[in-house]
């Protein structure tokens, strides 16, 4: 009796052992699957905040570019108005620097 009782003592340690390496097996599995999946999530993530920060630089440009050639729209538009300006009193400046030139050319 004493043998059988030895005999299902070790029998259960064994097991016990193999069930503790099997647990330690799985848990290593589960481990590295984990790490697999938490790897492919960062990756997931980068991409996005990679296409994330593309899209508003993109649009950013967009913006800038709009903005440049509103900027530039504008500063045409001026220069014309005032070339505009400048032919309207073109023959009073001439009128004007001709009498200067006369008058300095008969007082010497």
């Amino acid at each position: 009796m004493f043998t059988e009782e030895l005999n299902v003592i070790r029998n259960a340690e064994e097991e016990a052992e193999k069930i503790k390496k099997d647990a330690r097996t799985q848990a290593r599995k589960m481990i590295d699957k984990a790490n697999t999946e938490a790897g492919g999530l960062i990756n997931r993530a980068e991409e996005e905040a990679k296409d994330c920060f593309e899209g508003l630089v993109k649009e950013g440009q967009e913006i800038a570019q709009k903005a440049y050639e509103q900027a530039i729209s504008e500063a045409e538009k001026s220069c014309v108005k005032m070339a505009e300006e400048a032919g309207k009193n073109q023959e009073q400046i001439v009128k004007f620097i001709s009498e200067r030139i006369v008058k300095s050319s008969v007082n010497c």
